[in-house]
């Protein structure tokens, strides 16, 4: 379970005593229902006596009111990321809740917490039996923590009518007893018809920590970002190469992420028109965006551009789209002249610092820049691999991609190779890739750190 933004964190942050005393507040007295989870939340910021206390009195109440329910749940998560062990009988008591949710974040929370009360593994290896439960998450935890004697109860649901949980049984009976004789299924779920599946194998391949997946799962037809996660867990530091896999070919891959080095889970029956598949761009399914991109590379440019006009507005608004506008762009190079200078700008638009850093169209943003607008592109190389300005570390890893025909070109090499050396990256993904372009220009073969 990763930390995901909330909606409070784009408000004015609440002080720690402006915190305890809406949780002192009674319901009747709130201005907001939404009070006691705001309260909750950003109180997690500030660890402490007080802060626990605070969050492990909410934790314990009973009051069925909704406004405390909900908040109820942030109050575990919160204790959790604080590492408050002392909370864990009070979580443990949320597990015979009525409400799955609860249930759910409590089991994730005595995961975080390490939890190694054999009482609370008995009480989280019976909800397993209950099938209104999140058994996906309690499986996850159980494993996590090392339960060896629910293996035998999760194995009985490899074969679970939920892809969800039967992924997660599959990779926890392998961590909890090395029984590897089913672990490869999970290669099939990487090919699930629905995305939320495949984003959940992936999640599953990375919890078995079998390398052996990863080329598959590397061809899995969701985000880069997904496939990148799965990369930076299972790729051991100290190699450049494993296996017949070489490190910086995958990241230059995952980069420019071509639909022809995925595996599609879709197909057309018939030849789609030009409108319907620049509509499927904006779809949520990144298997039949791929799939759109993969057709248009065969249609006529001079014909898709006023197509393309016609939803470019839209498409700046979109997170799907703006990527896939990006992967367009760069597969297709015979645009109308015109349109050089509206892709420069749309380019542009998305490398706005309006838009969160770590966010997958940017790393593609600079790829198409400098494919378009080298010299312009270059002028921002500085700033695109610092990472104080350029935090995620696939755009810095994109830029060197991007910078790389240069290193031979005169008019740009030293400047290039000036930026590049001027500061260490922390990460080890991109401090190959600069090792490698160093390296490149005298020979010899690039350490990874």
């Amino acid at each position: 379970m990763k930390e995901l933004k909330s909606p409070f964190d784009h408000l004015p942050s609440l002080s720690q005593e402006e915190a305890l005393k809406i949780l002192c507040t009674p319901i009747n007295k709130l201005e907001l229902a939404s009070d006691y989870y705001k309260a909750a939340f950003h109180l997690s910021k500030f660890p402490g006596p007080l802060t626990e206390e605070a969050l492990l009195r909410l934790v314990e109440s009973e009051s069925s009111e909704l406004p405390v329910v909900i908040a109820r749940k942030k109050a575990v998560e919160g204790l959790a990321r604080l590492r408050c062990t002392a909370a864990i009988p009070a979580i443990g008591r949320c597990l015979t809740s009525t409400d799955p949710n609860l249930v759910e974040i409590s089991a994730w929370a005595l995961q975080e917490l390490d939890c190694q009360d054999p009482d609370l593994h008995q009480v989280m290896l019976s909800l397993l039996d209950d099938p209104k439960q999140h058994r996906r998450v309690l499986i996850q935890s159980l494993a996590c923590l090392g339960v060896v004697s629910a293996a035998s109860r999760i194995e009985s649901l490899q074969d679970d009518a939920t892809p969800g949980v039967r992924g997660a049984a599959l990779a926890a009976v392998f961590r909890l007893c090395g029984k590897k004789d089913r672990l490869m299924e999970l290669e099939l779920h990487l090919a699930l018809p629905v995305q939320m599946d495949r984003h959940l194998a992936i999640q599953d391949v990375i919890d078995a920590g079998e390398f052996d997946l990863l080329k598959a799962t590397l061809r899995a037809p969701v985000s880069p970002t997904f496939r990148m996660r799965a990369l930076n867990a299972l790729w051991p530091e100290e190699f450049v190469k494993k296996n017949g896999l070489d490190l910086l070919v995958i990241l230059d891959g995952l980069m420019l992420d071509d639909p022809d080095d995925l595996d599609l889970v879709h197909h057309y029956d018939e030849s789609p028109k030009d409108a319907f598949l620049i509509e499927e761009l904006f779809g949520t399914d990144f298997s039949r965006c791929y799939l759109a991109v993969q057709t248009l590379r065969s249609r006529n440019p001079t014909e898709l551009w006023p197509l393309l006009l016609k939803c470019w507005e839209r498409a700046k608004k979109d997170y799907g789209a703006l990527y896939f506008f990006m992967l367009l762009f760069r597969c297709m190079t015979d645009w109308p002249e015109t349109a050089q200078q509206k892709i420069q700008d749309f380019c542009f638009s998305a490398l706005d610092r309006r838009w969160p850093d770590f966010i997958k169209f940017k790393p593609a943003s600079i790829l198409t820049l400098m494919q378009y607008s080298p010299e312009i592109g270059c002028s921002y190389l500085s700033q695109w691999l610092n990472p104080e300005k350029s935090p995620y570390w696939a755009c810095r890893y994109s830029a060197l991609l991007a910078i790389e025909p240069l290193l031979h070109v005169e008019e740009w090499g030293t400047l290039v190779e000036n930026v590049v050396r001027s500061k260490e990256d922390p990460h080890r993904f991109v401090r190959a890739k600069v090792n490698s372009l160093g390296m490149n220009r005298i020979g010899g073969s690039p350490p990874l750190s």
